[in-house]
């Protein structure tokens, strides 16, 4: 067969492992991300060497940059208006919390491990500690969205992976400019940061609206590839006006799950009679923009980008060097301990909620596109240090699917939102 023959038969293939992949999942609460991993491996130079990182090169930053923007786009459909008000200044806290120490525990250790190695400036240690800092959002949003979890517990840690991809980007890029210039202003790095969640936030907010306007005024009918294309012009946008393009697709795919609710409260603002403004508020009066076909059609566009991104983490992994190797496997079990932290801030969880929160913690394409970047960037020792984040990446995606599925099976069996008590228990 010819090279198109063999490349069309290569992605048939991994689109239906992948899918008894999440079958597994749903039945063995063996979680899919570890298969298709596996999967990449056996596929890549170590093993059957059918495809190198090399060959993917050119696509991997446009394909890398679509999932994440997609990841999270998809994963707001999950997350109601009135759990994210509860809950944005809870998920902050603890963001900060274990990204600050994640990422000070990896640099002190990529710092000292360069004492050994030849020596890691303080600016380097410190590029891979922000870009192995934050919680994937690629990882976790598939993770949760197949356990049977409270919209509380769901919209912390959603918010969290979706923030700590921005935190990862925004510190990381910093870095890289940092050591290129040679210069460091604490202030012009915190303007960056707050205008990029600014600008990412209104921009997604303004989209989403004028996506409504059209919905229902222009085209009245739903159009998913439209839809599609139109996220992605939001995204181009927010990042042409040096604003965020994750957390503007967030935002824009949370007015569009909460666009009921939203007109609902618009139309309850111009009614004087109570019974209407309790019903407004209730989103009993307001119209939805999208439909559940319509949602189900972008969890299976979410479906096939995180099969191929995880097959692509594994066949990145290289284990010639045991330098790397070494490091990443240190950093991994240190990122799982600094996890298990985080308790101190989340006592007052629900059955099974602290359990689960320190059980996510992979690192995952956030981490993989700075890494890339430092390489195309030509940073001193760029290549060691992809090495090493794709080490991290899979092993705490090992350690991470290993925890959550022990503590899958101690969160308490839910029906239609409301927990069911396990039969044997009076």
């Amino acid at each position: 067969m010819d090279v198109i023959t063999l490349t069309l038969l290569a992605i048939s293939l991994i689109i239906v492992f992948g899918f008894f992949a999440e079958l597994l999942f749903r039945k063995l609460s063996i979680p899919d991300v570890l298969f298709l991993i596996i999967l990449g491996f056996v596929l890549g130079p170590n093993v059957l060497n059918y495809v190198s990182a090399e060959s993917l090169g050119r696509i991997a930053p446009v394909f890398t940059t679509f999932t994440l923007m997609f990841l999270i786009f998809d994963g707001a459909f999950n997350i109601h208006l009135s759990t994210l008000i509860r809950e944005f200044s809870n998920s902050l806290v603890l963001t900060s919390y274990n990204f600050v120490l994640s990422s000070l525990l990896i640099t002190l250790i990529f710092y000292v491990a360069g004492i050994w190695m030849g020596g890691f400036s303080f600016l380097t240690s410190l590029l891979v500690g922000f870009l192995l800092g934050g919680v994937s959002s690629s990882f976790s949003i598939p993770i949760l969205r197949q356990l049977k979890i409270s919209p509380r517990l769901y919209s912390l840690l959603t918010l969290e992976s979706a923030l700590t991809d921005v935190f990862c980007i925004v510190f990381s890029l910093t870095i890289i400019k940092l050591i290129q210039l040679g210069s460091f202003g604490v202030q012009a790095t915190a303007v960056q940061i707050i205008s990029q969640f600014a600008i990412g936030g209104l921009i997604g907010i303004v989209a989403g609206i004028i996506w409504a306007f059209l919905v229902l005024k222009v085209f009245k009918e739903h159009n998913y590839m439209v839809a599609i294309a139109y996220l992605i012009f939001v995204y181009v946008l927010a990042e042409f006006l040096k604003g965020s393009g994750a957390i503007a697709a967030l935002f824009f795919g949370l007015v569009l799950k909460n666009s009921k609710q939203l007109s609902s409260i618009l139309v309850g603002l111009k009614s004087t009679r109570a019974i209407e403004k309790r019903k407004a508020l209730r989103g009993d009066l307001g119209v939805s923009i999208t439909t559940p076909s319509e949602q189900y059609f972008y969890h299976q566009i979410s479906f096939f980008v995180k099969t191929f991104f995880f097959v692509y983490i594994g066949v990145l992994i290289n284990l010639s060097d045991w330098k790397a190797l070494l490091l990443g496997g240190l950093i991994s079990f240190t990122i799982m301990g600094s996890r298990m932290t985080s308790l101190l801030l989340t006592r007052k969880m629900e059955p099974g909620g602290e359990d689960l929160i320190n059980a996510v913690f992979a690192r995952g394409l956030a981490a993989a596109a700075i890494a890339q970047t430092a390489v195309l960037a030509g940073l001193n020792h760029a290549a060691f240090i992809s090495k090493v984040t794709y080490v991290v990446i899979t092993g705490t995606i090992i350690l991470s699917s290993i925890k959550v599925f022990i503590v899958k099976r101690k969160i308490p069996v839910k029906k239609e939102g409301k927990p069911v008590k396990k039969e044997g228990k009076k």
